[in-house]
């Protein structure tokens, strides 16, 4: 069995990506990380990068923050103008 936890990520704009994954790559104000399942619980401020999830691709992230807790990771944050992907838009 695979150990896979849940990230969302939303903006303004709408949710950009609600899925299991196995990990997630970023950097974040303390330096480069990895987020694992079960990871420590866990609350980050993101600078302007990409957020890197295993199997998918990359979202470009102006700024943002993120929490980690009970294998769930969610993200807040400005995405690049250009990012095509989201799953979700909000009806605004």
């Amino acid at each position: 069995m695979e150990m896979k936890f849940n990230l969302l990520v939303m903006s303004l704009k709408g949710v950009a990506f609600d899925d299991e994954v196995e990990s997630v790559y970023l950097t974040s104000d303390d330096g480069e990380f990895e987020l694992l399942p079960f990871h420590h619980p866990l609350v980050a401020s993101i600078p302007e990068g990409e957020l890197k999830i295993a199997g998918n691709d990359p979202i470009p992230i102006t700024i943002g923050i993120l929490t980690f807790k009970d294998n769930r990771c969610c993200v807040v944050a400005e995405i690049d103008p250009n990012f095509q992907g989201y799953k979700l838009r909000w009806d605004v």
